[in-house]
């Protein structure tokens, strides 16, 4: 039949070509001789796609990890600081194979159909805000402001091990950038410059190497509704001395960690950081870093970039370290969650904390300061030096199910302690107590209010003066003499205590999506100096005038609405 077929078909081309070009040399010989080979070469052809089937069909699918089924995604999960990073659970395994219709991609591996056991994710995380704030300050009054809030872009990879006979084990590494969706990007949003490392996972646990947010950041983070807003708890929480940066609620650079794998509810996790500093006192940058001092954000506050706080006047140079620079690091955290209980135990050291920028000393050569002393009005000699700082906490959370919904109710006690003789007391500013307590409220499948109270207590003393409150002050907060300046208050003769109350509104579209609104009063004693978003905002809003003095006993009222998108 088939051949019959194929010479009707060729005689009827046959004919077409005579009817056309009679002239033509072309015979029904050659056209068969032609059709012939076709099909000869089709037979061919045919026989090896067949022998490459039988081949793949054969070959032994590589086994698959064994892992536990992740838990099904809640709106929880996707909020604040930052999405992930709340906690340390291994990373699931991926399918042995990856597919398009049923037919494997080929990756890295050349001349084969197998997949090399690679799985690459992109995700990312988006938050701008718009703000209206007043930060009570004489020379201020009310602005308005548009925030990109910890908003970051990431590429994952993991790379399973069980093919190639390591059984449980897998190659993971990320890179993880801020984005700053509203403003002028700088080295702060370059690559990298959120949670990166490579690390390896295996059954009791993973290790990884880079940078990344410590366990005593990551063991509290889901505690705040409000993270990275306006209202964020890093406002007191984790923050010593009122900065515009929270100190024990970091991301670490060269570090290397371990996360354990969670046994009944349990987990461990722990972080060394190497100070790996030029200089004795780590007033110098750390060895493989650049114009950023350890424990400093990029231009931020500590960073020693011209004009920010505690920076050298001039060129930007070693020994100007000196607003809060450390040393080795070393980080800790336990974490128990079952069903509706949760509770956390977190510790954190940082050794050799520099505070030379509050007292003048910061030696040029061994036995010389580089600067004269510091004295306060009344005649004292500033002096708050070298020293380890450290920080711990404990808390817990509860949720209940109540005709509305679920009720997520969350509380935690926090000891920052900086460990200076004590004749340096009446300058320590870095030693105090907080509390924090929060409740979110879920109503049917889209709302979502919250309220949370956070309390800083009083130091022991403080390092520098405050000014006056008023247009007629503007002077320079720190007295070069035993001199009582006009317009000026001793700062360590009044309370440090603050309170902030926060409450707010969330509507999820999906898990994915949501718009917010919240809203945050930080009330505070003639002493305190706290500013609102100093972790995860994209601006902080602190008690200063224009010339950078500190105004003490400000109160500091924001409102902020924003969207979130999570891929």
């Amino acid at each position: 039949m088939k051949s019959k077929l194929m010479a009707g078909t060729a005689t009827a081309a046959l004919s077409l070509a005579l009817c056309s070009h009679a002239a033509s040399a072309a015979t029904l010989d050659d056209v068969m001789q032609r059709l012939d080979k076709l099909e000869k070469e089709n037979s061919e052809l045919k026989q090896e796609v067949n022998q490459l089937r039988g081949k793949k069909a054969a070959a032994p699918a590589p086994a698959p990890v064994a892992a536990a089924p992740a838990p099904a995604a809640t709106p929880q999960d996707f909020k604040g600081n930052p999405v992930y990073h709340g906690a340390v659970a291994a990373t699931p395994a991926p399918k042995p194979f990856l597919s398009v219709g049923g037919q494997p991609i080929i990756t890295k591996a050349p001349g084969g159909w197998w997949v090399d056991n690679t799985t690459v994710t992109l995700y990312g995380h988006v938050d701008v805000s718009g703000d209206l704030f007043n930060p009570s300050v004489y020379d201020q009054g009310t602005k308005f402001g548009i925030a990109s809030n910890s908003s970051y872009f990431g590429i994952r990879a993991r790379h399973n091990l069980a093919p190639y006979g390591y059984d449980g084990y897998a190659f993971l590494a990320q890179f993880e950038s801020q984005v700053d969706v509203a403003s002028s990007p700088t080295e702060k949003a370059a690559f990298g410059t959120r949670d990166s490392y490579v690390g390896i996972e295996g059954p009791y646990g993973t290790i990884k190497a880079g940078k990344s947010d410590t366990p005593y950041k990551k063991a509290t983070a889901a505690f705040d509704p409000f993270a990275s807003t306006i209202a964020d708890y890093n406002s007191i929480i984790g923050n010593t001395g009122g900065d515009n940066r929270a100190e024990f609620d970091w991301r670490m650079n060269h570090a290397v960690w371990y996360e354990s794998p969670i046994w009944k509810g349990f987990q461990f996790s722990a972080l060394v950081s190497p100070g790996q500093n030029y200089a004795p006192d780590n007033s110098d940058y750390s060895y493989g870093d650049l114009f950023n001092c350890n424990g400093a954000g990029a231009r931020g506050s500590g960073s020693n970039f011209p004009n920010s706080s505690g920076a050298l006047p001039g060129n930007i140079g070693g020994n100007g370290c000196t607003d809060g620079s450390f040393g080795n690091a070393y980080s800790a955290a336990a974490t128990y969650k079952n069903g509706p209980l949760t509770l956390i135990a977190a510790g954190e050291l940082h050794e050799g904390v520099n505070r030379h920028g509050d007292d003048g000393l910061e030696p040029a050569f061994i036995g010389t300061p580089l600067f004269a002393p510091i004295f306060l009005p009344n005649g004292q000699q500033v002096m708050t030096g070298v020293a380890n700082e450290w920080a711990a906490k404990v808390g817990g959370g509860y949720q209940i199910k109540d005709g509305l919904g679920p009720l997520q109710l969350y509380a935690m006690y926090e000891w920052i302690r900086r460990d200076v003789p004590a004749a340096f007391e009446p300058f320590n500013e870095r030693s105090k107590d907080d509390f924090y307590a929060s409740a979110t409220q879920r109503i049917g499948d889209h709302w979502q209010i919250s309220a949370a109270y956070t309390r800083a207590g009083n130091t022991p003393g403080a390092p520098a003066c405050l000014s006056l409150n008023n247009v007629n002050a503007p002077v320079a907060c720190a007295s070069p003499g035993p001199i009582i300046q006009l317009g000026q208050y001793q700062q360590n003769q009044f309370s440090e205590v603050a309170n902030q109350y926060s409450a707010g509104v969330r509507y999820w579209f999906t898990n994915w999506a949501s718009v917010y609104l919240v809203g945050t009063y930080l009330q505070q004693g003639m002493g305190a100096h706290y500013c609102l978003g100093a972790s995860g905002h994209g601006y902080q809003v602190c008690s200063r005038d224009q010339f950078n003095d500190t105004i003490g006993g400000a109160a500091l009222k924001a409102v902020s609405t924003g969207l979130t998108l999570d891929f």
